[in-house]
């Protein structure tokens, strides 16, 4: 009965301590558990701060290229004619100034040749006038003759004498004559000089005329647009003037650079092309729609297709001597190589070169992207001279050098063509 006892004692004991063991290993387990449930609810916790970051940002993005659609979006029919307008009075007054310049300098030119065709009258007068009393002299010299003169010497030494006096005399005469007759030339190639002068200022003249009171319609044309515009159109025009604004004082700082240019002559060699591994030509170089502010004006560049922080290199050796930001050109550089040529790269996102800075060709000077007045990442680019644009293509990929005697022939003939078309219209 004892030994009944003692084994029962011993089943109950046992199961106690195997039901606690039990019980604390499921414990564990469930600390365990616990614990691996916390961890991933941190990992995920951390995960879904990040995504929400990312997602704001890429909300901030889509805000900013949202803003740039509105603008694009606001260039109201109204709007699209102030700018249009706009366009004309630019050129309009470009072309006063122009013929202005032109008039000055016939005007000078003129008063030169009226000036000058008074003095050969003068001088024409004088040797006509001893042409004349040397005439007279012959006629009162009667039938006189030069060999008489000479056969009536009583001596060698007279011989000669009168001969060397003959000699100077007819010499003087054939002399007045030719003078007379040069000075006549004189006068009536300056006379010629002078009608085709005044003829080609009469026609500048009336040009200038014709162009001055276009630029009085047009501007009384555009105040009356902009007198329609509502509150929020004439707030995009604001912004569109500060981006023409922009664009002209950038001009004028580049032309008063190219002058002022430490670099006299040009760098030499080839240019280089400035955003390597990607060839792309979005927009090239000529008359266009500007795509934001719908004015068809020349595209001062070329745009290459490359995506947001792609390097932007310098296209030669040179100085930088721009490196900012200004609202129509966004992040910009400008490099002088010397001789009046400089190349200008615009839209950055990140500067890489200050100024002052000494580059080398296909040294990266800035990162591609799209800010200023731009629709998307890409990377623009300009030649210069003298501080003013030119096509860039034919030096960055047929090899075309700045300053050559190509580039120069080239340029002849170029402003040979426009003349001669400007002449037709």
């Amino acid at each position: 009965m004892r030994k009944i006892l003692y084994m029962v004692l011993i089943c109950v004991l046992c199961c106690t301590t195997i039901g606690l063991a039990t019980r604390k290993v499921i414990a564990v387990e469930n600390i365990t558990e616990e614990n691996n449930t916390t961890s991933e609810n941190v990992v995920t916790g951390s995960s879904n701060d990040l995504q929400n970051k990312q997602k704001e940002v890429k909300e901030q993005i889509d805000e900013a290229n949202q803003q740039l659609s509105d603008l694009k979006l606001d260039i109201t029919e109204n709007l699209e004619q102030v700018q249009k307008l706009d366009e004309k009075i630019e050129n309009a007054e470009k072309e006063l100034e122009e013929t202005t310049e032109e008039v000055q300098t016939l005007q000078q030119t003129i008063k030169g040749l009226e000036e000058q065709q008074k003095v050969e009258e003068q001088k024409y007068e004088t040797q006509k006038a001893l042409f004349e009393q040397r005439v007279v002299a012959l006629y009162e010299a009667g039938d006189t003759q030069y060999l008489d003169v000479l056969l009536n010497a009583n001596s060698i030494s007279e011989f000669i004498s009168s001969y060397y006096i003959i000699s100077e005399i007819a010499e003087y005469d054939a002399e007045i004559l030719n003078t007379i007759a040069e000075r006549k030339n004189n006068i009536d190639n300056t006379k010629t000089k002078l009608e085709k002068e005044k003829k080609e200022l009469a026609t500048i003249i009336e040009r200038q005329t014709r162009t001055s009171k276009v630029l009085q319609t047009t501007k009384v044309l555009r105040e009356s647009y902009i007198s329609k515009l509502s509150e929020e159109e004439k707030q995009t025009q604001t912004k569109l003037e500060e981006y023409n604004k922009v664009l002209e004082d950038v001009n004028k700082q580049l032309v008063e650079l190219a002058s002022q240019g430490e670099l006299t002559q040009y760098i030499g060699g080839e240019l280089a092309w400035p955003v390597p591994g990607y060839t792309k030509i979005s927009s090239e170089y000529g008359m266009r729609v500007h795509p934001i502010t719908k004015v068809y004006k020349l595209h001062t560049g070329v745009d290459i297709a490359a995506p947001m922080g792609a390097n932007f290199v310098a296209a030669n050796d040179g100085v930088v001597v721009k490196a900012e930001y200004n609202v129509a050109y966004g992040k910009m550089v400008v490099i002088d190589h010397g001789g009046g040529i400089s190349t200008l790269y615009a839209h950055g996102s990140e500067f890489l070169v200050n100024v002052g800075d000494t580059v080398t060709r296909n040294q990266a000077v800035l990162k591609v992207g799209s800010t200023g007045y731009s629709t998307g990442a890409h990377a623009h680019f300009e030649v210069r001279k003298n501080g003013v644009v030119t096509n860039p293509m034919p030096y960055i990929t047929s090899g075309l050098v700045p300053n050559s005697e190509e580039d120069k022939n080239s340029e002849n003939n170029e402003n040979t063509t426009n003349e001669n078309t400007n002449a037709q219209e």
